[in-house]
């Protein structure tokens, strides 16, 4: 009798200890790791649309330093991992295996880290050549996530940096028209600024960031056969909030801006 009564203790203890650990197992893993798909790259991006997710893609290879740092920081931050794998499809490119060069030669990619989204209705809508912190990539993935900007189509292709800017002061609302057919639109943002550089984009990025602590993104654009940069400033609720903001960059700054 005590010896059955020890089998079955012994069992007791064994089943309740493999339920912790598998407990443990899968709690860590959720809240850990971003669910990187190993499917195909087509079949995945395919996946996101038929899910009606945005899809992520982040280039790399072993040899890459920032890639490696940005994986064991900004991968592992838990709001990164739970806002990637709730609403995008995600996935990694190696470049150096075949599949992963063949994307890396369709895409122009020649930077790493380099990151990608795709809207939902798998159109590219972002390009990112850049290590990203865990805020900047928050930031870059709420903002499209706003249902607002799935729908823009922005079909930017990396091209060589250029050291001449044409640039264009926001002298007048081109986005008028986009804003009156998407009057329900929870977020708004300032203009401070749009440029067919890149490199003067980020110029402009750094000049406003000495002055201003509101959030600043880039948002790529294909207009009349070129890429153009628009520089955006802040993350209003409401367009009587944003034009306020817009008066005080005029008045206190002599910042010309529209309300995007």
């Amino acid at each position: 009798m005590k010896l059955l009564y020890k089998i079955q203790k012994s069992l007791y203890v064994s089943l309740l200890m493999l339920f912790v650990a598998s407990g443990l197992q899968a709690s860590n893993g959720g809240a850990s790791s971003i669910d990187f798909t190993s499917e195909a790259f087509e079949l995945a991006k395919q996946r996101a649309t038929d899910e009606g997710k945005l899809f992520f893609v982040d280039f790399y290879a072993n040899w890459c330093t920032p890639c490696k740092w940005m994986e064991s920081t900004t991968f592992k931050d838990k709001e990164v991992v739970s806002t990637l794998n709730t609403n995008y499809v995600s996935i990694k490119v190696d470049i150096d295996t075949k599949e992963g060069f063949s994307i890396k030669e369709k895409y122009q990619i020649s930077v790493l880290p380099t990151l990608l989204i795709f809207n939902s209705e798998g159109e590219l809508v972002e390009r990112v050549q850049e290590t990203l912190s865990r805020s900047k990539l928050m930031n870059l993935l709420t903002f499209h996530i706003q249902k607002d900007t799935k729908v823009v189509q922005n079909h930017y292709f990396n091209q060589s940096p250029n050291k001449s800017a044409n640039i264009q002061a926001p002298k007048e609302d081109k986005y008028k028209e986009y804003r009156s057919t998407n009057s329900n639109k929870s977020t708004y943002r300032i203009q401070v600024g749009d440029y067919n550089n890149y490199e003067a984009a980020l110029r402009k990025v750094t000049e406003i960031r000495e002055e201003f602590l509101e959030e600043i993104i880039v948002l790529n654009d294909y207009r009349d056969g070129a890429v153009w940069y628009r520089v955006l400033m802040g993350n209003f609720g409401s367009e009587s909030e944003a034009t306020s903001f817009q008066t005080i960059l005029k008045r206190d700054f002599q910042i010309d801006s529209i309300v995007y």
